[in-house]
């Protein structure tokens, strides 16, 4: 497995808010980039596609209240994956968030794909904290 781990950034909200929106899908949304397409979800699970390169599908696996969320592949995807946003309380007011992305790549797909999926949990991070400014 490949890890692509986001800086950890600091979220103006306590761990319990945030991980209140990360445990519905349907929120998701809100973070996603302009490339995702035919986005559908519920609480628990989401599919979607990548314009121009793949349709992917995933569902939360286990949520630890206020800890972390943890987000598997689900159905037919083109690799084996798993998504895991972890918080750690700061103060009274905020958190910090971490995203980290796991995926089963063969050194070809590593090549390529690499620099995008780093960007991905980067943006992904970014706009959490966006989202609660």
């Amino acid at each position: 497995m490949t890890e692509f781990i986001s800086e950890r950034l600091e979220i103006n909200a306590q761990a319990e808010e945030v991980f209140d929106f990360l445990a519905d899908f349907t929120n998701f949304e809100h973070l996603m980039p302009e490339q995702i397409k035919n986005w559908k979800a519920d609480a628990d699970t989401c599919s979607f596609n990548i314009e121009g390169l793949a349709d992917l599908s995933m569902r939360i696996a286990s949520k630890n209240r206020a800890r972390n969320i943890h987000i598997v592949a689900h159905g037919k995807n083109p690799v084996d994956y798993t998504l895991d946003v972890f918080l750690f309380p700061a103060d009274e007011t905020s958190c910090k968030a971490e995203v980290i992305f796991n995926a089963d790549l063969n050194p070809f797909i590593k090549a390529m794909a690499s620099r995008p999926l780093q960007n991905f949990v980067d943006m992904l991070a970014d706009r959490l904290q966006q989202h609660f400014k």
